[in-house]
């Protein structure tokens, strides 16, 4: 009987410890931001959050509505800039969900530490999220234009950058949490996708933008911004950043176009590419080594070869050859003049010999610039398409 009277007794005192809901909110009491935005004002950070309409998500009213509102604020730091929010909307806001962040062209250039330091620290923000620069506008413009294909402007620039990275491999995406560890890490410095403004901003506020055929007003992913500790130092345009993917494995579908041996072009679709980075060091001195092997299909021939000659192939191979180690070595070269290791190539040396590393990383920058990495590319042409010969060798003069 006892025994039964302390198990009850117990039970009852889990059922106590439930807690249920209690932190729970109600979507009718948030107001759920999508993307964030960062900018320097007067000396002054200023926060953009773009909030979800939820009326523009009914059927009802989701073709009359616009389904964003944006809202900003200033603070000399972030979290009185997040406070300050209060006191324009109804809600509080709700950060969990943010598919973006958008920092300014000219915070980045300033430095971007503090503000990364506040939403690290933060527990209402996730890290999970990407991270882009806005070039030649500020966040709080790019946040406010509207955009086709998706209602949520956000979303357009999560899933565009998505695709720009897996089918041109010009873009790249970095998480916050990365982006704090490269900036701590020592020796290593980071690139994050530049976005900007095609058009004049003002007439992308309104939700008529996306009503034409041709939006008026577009957003657009334009290079990548090298990030030297926590500064914008300067920026790969799109061959140099095509190059940097390959370099550091992130390469998935791209296109390439190569000269014939008679004038004119043939298109190669790249359907695979492995590369590897790895260091030997001998006598105090390192040696870089990049090993990539890529495979590609004749996409489309514009002008007069023959395909089935093997001779043919071995000449598209080394033109294929020859074309990525021109970008790569003029990429790095770009680099090593502005002292940034984008690649890993500190992280490779700290691989091979942890303890040369811990001799040289505080002045790893002047050792970078001295490198010369060894590159081993294999490119294969393996495929013609689903025709053999061209149409222009069939066509009569």
């Amino acid at each position: 009987m006892i025994s039964w009277m302390r198990l009850t007794a117990c039970l009852l005192s889990i059922v106590l410890l439930l807690s249920g809901c209690w932190s729970r909110r109600e979507l009718n009491d948030i107001a759920i931001a999508e993307g964030v935005g960062i900018d320097m004002s007067d000396g002054q950070f200023e926060l953009t959050v773009q909030i979800v309409n939820p009326g523009s998500v009914t059927k009802a009213k989701g073709d009359h509505e616009i389904p964003v509102i944006v809202y900003s604020s200033k603070g000399v730091t972030l979290n009185e800039a997040v406070r300050r929010l209060t006191s324009s909307i109804s809600r509080n806001i709700y950060f969990a969900h943010i598919r973006i962040l958008v920092l300014s062209e000219d915070l980045a250039t300033k430095g971007i530490v503090k503000a990364m330091d506040y939403l690290m620290r933060g527990s209402e923000f996730r890290t999970d999220f990407d991270v882009v620069i806005a070039r030649n506008s500020s966040a709080k413009d790019l946040l406010s234009v509207m955009t086709p294909l998706e209602k949520v402007p956000a979303n357009y620039i999560f899933n565009s950058l998505e695709a720009a990275k897996k089918e041109w491999t010009s873009a790249v995406t970095i998480k916050l949490d990365q982006l704090s560890s490269g900036i701590v890490t020592p020796g290593k410095s980071s690139v994050i996708s530049g976005i900007q403004i095609i058009g004049d901003h003002t007439s992308g506020t309104n939700n008529n933008n996306i009503n034409y055929t041709t939006p008026r007003v577009r957003l657009q992913y334009s290079g990548n911004a090298i990030i030297k500790k926590d500064k914008l130092v300067g920026w790969l345009n799109e061959k140099e950043s095509r190059a940097y993917s390959v370099i550091t494995n992130q390469s998935k579908r791209s296109s390439i176009h190569l000269v014939c041996p008679e004038g004119g072009n043939i298109g190669i679709d790249i359907a695979r590419v492995k590369s590897k980075i790895y260091a030997v060091v001998k006598n105090d001195n390192p040696e870089i080594f990049i090993e990539t092997r890529t495979e590609g299909n004749v996409s489309d021939v514009e002008c007069k070869i023959n395909l089935f000659k093997t001779e043919t192939i071995a000449y598209l191979d080394k033109q294929y050859v020859e074309f990525l180690k021109s970008n790569m070595e003029s990429t790095i070269k770009k680099t090593q003049q502005l002292g940034a290791d984008i690649y890993g190539f500190g992280e490779a040396v700290h691989r091979a010999d942890p303890k040369y590393w811990n001799k040289v990383k505080d002045h790893w920058e002047q050792i970078f610039k001295q490198v010369d990495p060894h590159l081993n590319v294999i490119a294969k042409v393996r495929g013609a398409g689903t025709m053999g010969d061209s149409v222009v060798n069939d066509m009569k003069e």
